[in-house]
């Protein structure tokens, strides 16, 4: 079963048992994921790396809702149902590698089986090789760039 049927099947157990709003949140991740394989000119095919991409973006969705919400008593209700939409989200998205000593040894590991030069006359090439790499091992981007700068001399 891959995971786009368990998030299915959870979803049919949340309705038996009667967990409304975890039926709902895992209804619309399949919905968001139904959406993003449809979008564009043809079918997309649904498999597991194409899951945790759509799920990554939807707990950061989930994410800024939580950070937007304000914190005072009138929305106290909606915040903690986001925390919990966050929290079916985060146990289905893949875990998201922002530790830098971690995508810097996956960079530095990646260049050295690859045979990369780690310096700024070959960034293009580096860039090209190494960024589907980190995506598909679910880096931060954001410290996978400062790494690399940090790194390619």
């Amino acid at each position: 079963m891959n995971k786009y049927e368990s998030i299915k099947a959870d979803m049919v157990t949340a309705l038996k048992s009667g967990d409304k709003l975890r039926r709902l949140t895992l209804a619309d991740m399949v919905a968001t994921i139904d959406k993003a394989a449809t979008s564009g000119k043809k079918r997309v095919e649904i498999t597991d790396a194409f899951v945790d991409e759509v799920l990554l973006k939807y707990k950061k969705t989930v994410q800024e809702m939580v950070d937007t919400c304000p914190d005072n008593e009138k929305y106290a209700d909606n915040k903690a149902e986001y925390l919990m939409k966050l929290a079916i989200a985060t146990e289905y998205a893949p875990k998201v590698i922002d530790d830098p000593c971690e995508v810097e040894k996956l960079i530095l590991d990646f260049a050295c089986e690859n045979n990369l030069m780690l310096t700024k006359s070959n960034k293009g090439v580096i860039m090209k090789v190494i960024m589907p790499f980190l995506k598909q091992n679910s880096c931060d981007m954001k410290v996978a760039n400062e790494i690399l700068n940090k790194v390619i001399v």
